[in-house]
């Protein structure tokens, strides 16, 4: 190992250090693999693994540039770097302004790259993560816990070339995230104006509500009994009061009918979803002794059910957020995987539950059923149906609607799931990778198999000791009157959100004058030369650097899908460019006033 090699290590470590340690030490005790030094043809650095060249023999930085620009066409939240190389492609995309995650799966290789290049500027910038995925595994951990809304891929050839099978794990695990972030983009397009109503509608009533942070580890060690809506559900039933009597029972809204019929009184319920027949399952249903677990953008109805206690988790949404971080304190965030019974999981593990049953969880349609059969989407297909169109069409309908295909089963089956699902499987178990200390079993023996999540039969569950005195004492505690505080005072903090949407809608309508009066002039066929060209950029770019201080900014872009879909393709001219612009700030300017309607019409 030359001296050179060493010092470029030593100070690449060091840099390393500040940002991770545990990162560091690895690469402190790893042997780095051979790789060759070299300089390209225009004079820069390079290197190669045998006889491939980790970047361009030619002009690395022109390639990269060309790699950067591609990538950040679609103006993704995150870059996904497979393969950091010398960091070419990573400096050309935080020179355009992105974000970056280099992903590594091997720290020997990684090691013998902090022996060849000065990572150092890299490593000091705040949007350069640098990640270690052993043998191809952590991508979907690492893509959960940053949660980006989007994101574009760079490859590095030679990296993935020479790690082939961690290539293909690394690559399934990026398209399933690219699902996920396709289905909230449309979710989003669908719902997100009911949402951001919702939370208006529910800005009151939620502010004095407690939060699940207070309730944190109550009831750790003590076995949980999680019930979601699936088929298998019903094959639980029969022994619930026994179960119920040996584990503290958290059951999602779909479940709840179910659950009641067979003579339990869930312990707590949890409604986060904000659609109108999420709010339905709770109809006619006595939950006057059961703790209720929501979001701020649930059904307002919701919010008005009596409950023994109702507790309020931290929003997801950029609106409850805002509001949030100005009442204080922080009510405990959930995890939000897509599906009820993921916020119902992480709940249970908020609680400090060990282990954590799941029982209709099926991910799948066993026996052709999409439902247990006490639950409201069930019984409104069976009262739907006729000889002409009989219930059953609703269950094809369910499972064809997904991209259905067969799976494996807990029991070693074969079992129909579709696309949708799979993502829910893919948050178990990524999380639970993460945790541990909550370890998780499943009661469906047809349900689709969970890494992690390991089937067992319902007689094991039965098998545990009595312990309904003691979960009864933690939730006789918990919801224990609390001395009567003033419900935080919500006017100020209301103008001043009005105020910052407002200054939006007036600093987007400075902007689209802006461009518009560029885009005239060149339509006139008026030279822009440089001077007033330069001008125009340095008016807007102020502009855009106001908006984005604006602390109403998250608020105003989160009906946004994402901005590649507010500005269209890319451009390929100042012209076309102004009129990205134009466009990109009329929709800042009508998402900015609705927001500021909705909280003064509703408040």
């Amino acid at each position: 190992m030359s001296l050179d090699g060493a010092t470029l290590f030593a100070s690449n470590l060091a840099a390393l250090t500040v940002r991770s340690k545990e990162l560091s030490e690895i690469l402190m005790n790893t042997e780095p693999v051979l790789l060759e030094a070299g300089i390209a043809r225009n004079g820069e650095a390079t290197a190669r693994a045998g006889q491939r060249w980790l970047h361009s023999s030619y002009d690395p930085s022109l390639e990269a540039r060309r790699l950067a620009d591609e990538a950040m066409a679609a103006v993704p939240d995150l870059v996904v770097v497979l393969g950091l190389g010398l960091g070419y492609a990573a400096r050309a995309v935080l020179a355009l302004g992105g974000k970056v995650a280099a992903i590594e799966v091997d720290p020997a290789w990684l090691s013998a790259l902090f022996h060849v290049a000065d990572m150092t500027d890299l490593l000091a910038d705040t949007r350069f993560s640098l990640v270690l995925c052993p043998a191809g595994d952590g991508l979907a951990s690492y893509l959960e816990l940053v949660n980006p809304r989007s994101i574009t891929v760079v490859d590095n050839k030679t990296t993935l070339g020479t790690y082939a099978d961690a290539a293909t794990r690394l690559h399934e695990q990026l398209d399933r995230f690219s699902r996920k972030d396709a289905i909230n983009q449309a979710t989003l397009e669908r719902f997100g104006r009911l949402w951001v109503r919702n939370m208006a509608r529910n800005i009151r009533p939620a502010a004095g509500l407690p939060g699940v942070a207070r309730i944190a580890g109550t009831f750790a060690g003590m076995p949980a009994l999680v019930l979601a809506a699936g088929p298998s559900l019903d094959d639980v039933l029969p022994g619930l009061q026994d179960m119920a009597a040996r584990m503290v029972i958290v059951c999602v809204d779909t479940a709840l009918r179910s659950v009641l019929r067979a003579g339990v009184r869930p312990d707590f319920v949890v409604v986060v979803d904000p659609q109108y027949w999420n709010a339905r399952h709770l109809d006619r249903c006595d939950i006057g002794d059961s703790v209720l677990i929501v979001e701020s953008a649930v059904w307002p109805s919701v919010l008005r059910f009596r409950t023994r206690q109702t507790f309020m988790c931290s929003s997801i949404y950029p609106l409850g957020r805002y509001i949030e971080e100005r009442l204080g304190p922080t009510k405990g965030a959930l995890g939000a995987g897509g599906s009820v019974a993921t916020t119902a999981w992480d709940f249970a593990r908020t609680l400090g539950c060990a282990p954590v049953y799941m029982a209709g969880l099926d991910l799948s349609f066993p026996g052709g059923k999409t439902h247990a059969r006490a639950s409201l989407f069930e019984q409104r297909s069976l009262a739907g149906g006729c000889r002409l169109k009989p219930a059953s069409g609703d269950a094809f309908q369910a499972m064809r609607g997904g991209q259905p295909y067969q799976a494996r089963a807990n029991d070693g089956s074969t079992v129909t799931s579709d696309k949708r699902l799979s993502l829910y499987a893919w948050w178990f178990s990524s999380r639970l990778a993460a945790s541990p200390a909550t370890p998780t079993l499943n009661l469906s023996a047809h349900g689709l198999e969970i890494p992690g999540m390991p089937y067992v039969p319902l007689a094991d569950a039965l098998a545990l000791p009595p312990c309904r005195d003691a979960i009864d004492a933690a939730l006789d505690a918990l919801v224990a009157p609390a001395s009567s505080a003033a419900v935080p005072e919500m006017e100020p903090i209301l103008r001043q959100l009005v105020d910052d949407l407002n200054h939006v809608a007036g600093l987007a309508d400075e902007a689209i004058a802006i461009a518009d009066e560029a885009i005239v002039i060149a339509e006139e066929g008026q030279a822009i030369d440089a001077r007033p060209h330069d001008a125009t950029i340095r008016r807007l770019a102020l502009i855009d650097e106001a908006v984005l201080a604006s602390r109403a900014r998250d608020v105003v872009g989160f009906l946004f899908a994402s901005a590649a879909q507010a500005l269209g393709t890319p451009p390929r001219s100042f012209q076309e460019s102004l009129g990205h612009t134009s466009r990109l700030y009329r929709a800042v300017a009508e998402s900015a006033r609705w927001h500021a309607e909705q909280i003064l019409g509703r408040s």
